[in-house]
């Protein structure tokens, strides 16, 4: 996983004015949590694309159906 010195300093900047860590600390990573629960169900996702936007940013097989 990409470390906080990983990012442009403009990006490391900005992460530190919202009080971001990367990665994300045990706070940070719930809050994430939270907004995806939020967020989960509100868009439309043709299951293709997600299989390889999982796989892309997690490595995570969506389906290994497929």
């Amino acid at each position: 996983m990409a470390k906080m010195e990983d990012f442009p300093p403009g990006i490391q900047e900005l992460l530190k004015k919202r009080g971001w860590t990367w990665p994300p600390d045990e706070k940070l990573q719930k809050k994430m949590d939270e907004a995806a629960k939020r967020f989960c169900g509100s868009v439309r996702v043709d299951p293709d694309i997600l299989r390889e936007i999982m796989w892309e940013m997690r490595g995570i097989k969506y389906d290994e159906r497929k």
